[in-house]
């Protein structure tokens, strides 16, 4: 289900570059990875609190990674004249805080098994 809605977003976004050029593609880009980043920090905590830490690092990798495209494609879509005009998605928080939150929230986990 995740891949059928994923081609069929990709070949929307891809009929929109002929139709409007390049910022319909990396607006709708610069959205999906917004969200690409918080699902990838909730599938580190899942993988945490099942047990498998071995995953973690390489979620919180793909999250920081996610973080850098997004920032790719904002960038794009305001320097286009029509760009700047549009509702923008929110904007994620610092990178930095995917890992620094990741901890606290780890920290605080093992304080509460500890007690």
């Amino acid at each position: 289900m995740q891949f059928d809605r994923a081609c069929i977003i990709g070949r929307v976004l891809g009929v929109l570059c002929h139709v409007m050029g390049w910022l319909a593609p990396m607006y709708g880009a610069g959205r999906l990875e917004s969200r690409n980043i918080g699902e990838y920090e909730t599938a580190a905590r899942h993988a945490r609190d099942c047990g498998r830490d071995d995953l973690t690092d390489c979620l919180l990798t793909m999250a920081e990674v996610e973080w850098e495209h997004e920032k790719y494609f904002r960038s794009r879509v305001l320097v286009h004249p029509l760009g700047r005009r549009l509702p923008l998605w929110s904007m994620p928080a610092p990178k930095e805080t995917i890992r620094e939150s990741f901890a606290r929230e780890a920290e605080g986990t093992l304080e509460l098994v500890e007690a």
